[in-house]
């Protein structure tokens, strides 16, 4: 028996963007494939870095506050280390405390202005990111073997691109919520 009744067409999902740079033929899908990616990329970094602080003893957030010292030298206060991390003051103070107890950290007051405290990675620091030093590149070397050379410049282009405009869409998802 024929069913004389024609199957209603599939909705199609409404557009996640109206920039003509981001559609293809009018449709959103490789962009919401690639925001799709990103976020499986960013879920899987974490993992990594939070299996990488794991085997040093330590948090993920204590491992990114190493690993950001380890790179911007002795003269980073508090603030400074929060603003770069985009977390806290307070959280910051929480954590360095702890990294203080577990011999990792000094906290020195600034010769020149004695309220800023400057955070200073220990001897016992600087070994733990020695000791660590070859699991990363065995894991970097893993997770970004797909790069050529050009691929890192264009990738941190990018990258700092989308970054620098986290903050006025995290302000309109919260303004449209409420």
């Amino acid at each position: 028996m024929a069913d004389d009744k024609q199957a209603a067409p599939a909705r199609a999902a409404p557009l996640t963007t109206s920039r003509a740079a981001l559609l293809v033929d009018g449709s959103d899908r490789p962009f919401r494939d690639t925001v799709r990616d990103l976020v499986d990329f960013s879920a899987r970094l974490q993992q990594i870095r939070e299996g990488i602080a794991r085997g040093m003893g330590l948090t993920p957030p204590q491992y990114n506050m190493l690993m950001t010292l380890s790179q911007l030298g002795d003269d980073v206060t508090v603030g400074d280390l929060a603003e770069r991390l985009r977390v806290s003051v307070p959280f910051v103070v929480t954590e360095t405390r702890r990294l203080v107890v577990l011999g990792l950290l000094e906290k020195r007051p600034d010769a020149v202005d004695r309220r800023r405290v400057m955070l200073v990675l220990t001897d016992k620091a600087w070994a733990a990111l020695d000791d660590i030093a070859p699991l990363q590149v065995s894991v970097n070397d893993t997770l970004f073997g797909t790069l050529a050379a050009g691929d890192l410049e264009t990738l941190t282009r990018l990258t700092r691109g989308l970054l620098s405009s986290c903050d006025a869409a995290l302000a309109t998802a919260l303004d449209k919520r409420d």
